[in-house]
């Protein structure tokens, strides 16, 4: 069996996206940029909202991706990807693959294969389903040093009690940033 983790940055007031989509507010500096190099050593398959995985697709084949963080980029771009689209025809990005319809079942099943565990990035409205229905073992946050005044919380329109356990901190000393890791208990 497969586990599966949800890894997010979050402000201190719990936003995981401004208006608009906007997330230019996250630190991604040189100690955040060490720490995703680490996580994609794991080789797990990276599973995406549509959203996310357009913004993603924009940014990491592209030569500023390569310019900017070419270890990431590289290790991105090879990464097994999924993402979740009723409306994507297509996933044109190196190595990805679409699940539509009942998302649910589908995530359930494969979690319940054999293979590589399976991280979300990003996806806030992807992590409040699968959270809701039980298949997310556990949760990374990073915590931004600052707040904004409107957003998206990471668990908006929630509709169960999500308990966690926590397993782990790290402080990002240049950014001030914090990471929190959980287990669903």
């Amino acid at each position: 069996m497969r586990t599966i983790s949800a890894f997010n940055f979050v402000t201190i007031n719990g936003f995981y996206k401004g208006n608009n989509e906007d997330i230019s507010w996250h630190i991604h500096g040189e100690e955040g940029n060490q720490y995703s190099i680490d996580q994609l050593k794991s080789g797990n398959i990276l599973l995406f909202g549509r959203v996310t995985y357009e913004m993603m697709y924009s940014f990491w084949p592209g030569d500023a991706a390569y310019s900017m963080f070419p270890i990431v980029a590289e290790r991105m771009n090879a990464a097994q990807k999924l993402v979740v689209s009723n409306s994507l025809n297509a996933a044109d990005w190196q190595n990805s693959n679409i699940i539509s319809g009942d998302i649910i079942s589908q995530i359930s099943q494969l979690k319940n294969s054999p293979g590589k565990n399976i991280t979300i990035l990003g996806s806030g409205t992807l992590i409040t389903t699968l959270t809701d229905a039980g298949l997310i073992d556990a949760y990374e946050f990073l915590l931004d040093p600052l707040a904004m005044g409107q957003g998206t919380s990471i668990f908006q329109n929630i509709q169960n009690t999500l308990r966690l356990e926590l397993t782990g901190t790290r402080v990002f000393e240049k950014s001030g940033s914090l990471l929190l890791s959980y287990r669903k208990i």
